[in-house]
């Protein structure tokens, strides 16, 4: 098999955020701690067993499409490299890399991810597929570091799925949605994933899981912090909270103070009140409009929307414009 299971480093990905930046977003009235230290080895288990409960819609609806629409993907973009930014354990990308190997005994796969438990979930998934597919595992912030990836001559398939723009601004949407059309060649496509506006009801279930899971996904990221820069916060301090701004139409995760709390810091101690609400995590919902303007400011143009009988969900094959 040309498999291999190293995991190449493009870069030392939390270095270039410091204390006293956490610090900062810490003392502010509206409190945030930055998404990416969600997904950790443990953050990035969680977020798999969120994606296979009952409320949460998002994977199911994204799978259904792919599994429909695969051998149309992988006919029209010509990939023979598939790169996924943000891999997690790849289930869903099995569907494209099957289809691509029916019309190509040479695929190779680019796992991309903030997390090496991602990475290595990945490699697990797909080393058993096919001899004639070469796997690479690259660790790395899909932000900052998408330039620092190989060339290669291959038409290549980027993927985004998960809906994970959603957790981006429209500036940071645009940076990086810019960022990946430069890069591409003039035969290389993009497929992203993006859930779409619908009963907020819907919605909120899905980031309020009755297991708890998403609680414990969201509380895990104080442990994640207390770890990096030696802190004191204690989960069991805060309750997990998801609400619906509908003037966004975005899902806002937080952290909600059950007490006054001190954290003790080796810059300047934090005071957190009772009931204060830290922000981890925004998890934007898109109308058709809001989607194509957003492509439009990223160089980028629609070559096919893909998406369920509900309209719960799209997959855009998009292209450097």
């Amino acid at each position: 098999m040309s498999h291999t299971h190293d995991i190449q480093q493009i870069s030392k990905v939390d270095d270039s955020f410091s204390l006293k930046e956490l610090n900062l977003m810490l003392k502010k009235k509206n409190k945030s701690i930055p998404t990416k230290f969600l997904y950790d080895d443990l953050g990035s288990k969680l977020f798999e067993e969120i994606s296979n409960t009952k409320e949460y819609y998002l994977t199911r609806t994204e799978k259904k499409i792919l599994n429909k629409y695969s051998s149309k993907i992988i006919n029209e973009s010509g990939a023979r490299e598939l790169l996924e930014l943000g891999s997690g354990s790849s289930k869903k990308t099995k569907l494209l890399i099957l289809e691509a190997l029916k019309v190509e005994n040479n695929i190779t796969y680019v796992s991309f991810d903030i997390s090496e438990k991602a990475l290595k979930m990945s490699y697990e998934e797909l080393k058993n597929i096919s001899s004639n597919l070469n796997i690479k595992l690259v660790k790395g912030d899909f932000i900052n570091d998408l330039e620092k990836l190989d060339h290669t001559d291959k038409p290549r398939l980027y993927l985004f799925l998960g809906s994970t723009l959603g957790n981006f601004n429209n500036e940071t949407a645009i940076k990086f949605l810019s960022n990946i059309s430069k890069k591409m060649k003039k035969n290389d496509f993009l497929l992203l994933g993006v859930d779409k506006i619908k009963n907020k009801e819907i919605i909120k279930a899905a980031y309020n899981d009755q297991a708890g899971i998403t609680e414990k996904f969201n509380k895990n990221i104080l442990n994640v912090i207390n770890k990096e820069y030696d802190l004191n916060f204690n989960p069991k301090m805060f309750r997990h909270v998801a609400e619906f701004n509908e003037d966004k139409n975005q899902i806002e995760m937080y952290l909600k103070a059950i007490s006054d709390q001190k954290i003790n810091s080796h810059i300047e101690n934090i005071k957190i009140n009772l009931g204060e609400k830290i922000l981890t995590e925004i998890s934007r919902k898109f109308s058709d409009s809001s989607i194509d303007e957003i492509f439009q400011n990223s160089g980028l143009e629609t070559v096919h929307d893909f998406k369920d009988e509900r309209n719960y969900y799209s997959l855009y094959l998009l292209k450097s414009s």
